[in-house]
């Protein structure tokens, strides 16, 4: 296919105008069209997945291109993530280089527009005792606990995750929602509704 950038020797997207039309105004010639992306690369990263604690644990890494500076980690919040040079949007979800690239424990959440946001990984993975139910927190809140596992480093919050194994990897399928509680046999408590991703969703008070 030709390459609009080198129609007549120009190199398209370095020129200001082109026979009195501004570069932001051409949209194609010959009808050929106007491509003028900036796509660094490749950058080694893993995704996409639904949630940052995931891809953060993924080791299936691949080659992506961006149009920030590919040989800095991490990227920085607004920078554009592609899927190939061609400046194709990668998928939107959530990426992490930390199995990938080393010391950069990192999460990009890119959204329909391939615009990054950056955040760190979910820290290590600690235990907390809860009782767990797929069917309300009721039943959560009545149950004996045993040993769970979180990213939180006190009691959890909204957008923290519970993990059930010590890895901190949501693994398997998990149901659409799972209800943990830290009653334990206590006069009050709090439950927390775990969704498949296992990431905290709505958090209540349990009755006495």
């Amino acid at each position: 296919m030709p390459d609009i950038n080198k129609i007549n020797g120009l190199v398209l997207c370095d020129e200001i105008h082109v026979n009195g039309v501004t570069i932001a105004n051409i949209l194609n010639i010959d009808s050929i069209t106007k491509n003028c992306c900036t796509a660094n690369g490749p950058i080694s990263i893993a995704g996409p997945e639904d949630s940052c604690a995931l891809a953060c644990a993924d080791e299936d890494c691949g080659n992506y291109y961006t149009d920030g500076t590919s040989g800095t980690c991490p990227l920085v919040n607004g920078d554009i993530l592609y899927s190939d040079a061609s400046c194709t949007l990668a998928t939107s979800g959530y990426y992490s280089p930390t199995n990938c690239v080393g010391s950069c424990d990192y999460c990009y959440s890119v959204n329909g527009s391939g615009v990054i946001t950056v955040t760190e990984c979910p820290s290590t993975c600690n235990e907390i005792l809860l009782s767990r139910s797929t069917e309300s927190c009721t039943v959560a809140c009545g149950g004996e606990c045993t040993t769970y596992y979180t990213n939180a480093s006190g009691v959890p919050t909204a957008g923290d995750y519970i993990y059930q194994t010590s890895e901190c990897s949501c693994e398997g399928e998990q149901p659409a929602f799972t209800y943990y509680s830290n009653k334990c046999g206590e006069r009050s408590g709090t439950c927390f509704t775990v969704n498949g991703s296992c990431q905290i969703g709505p958090i209540a008070g349990c009755g006495r």
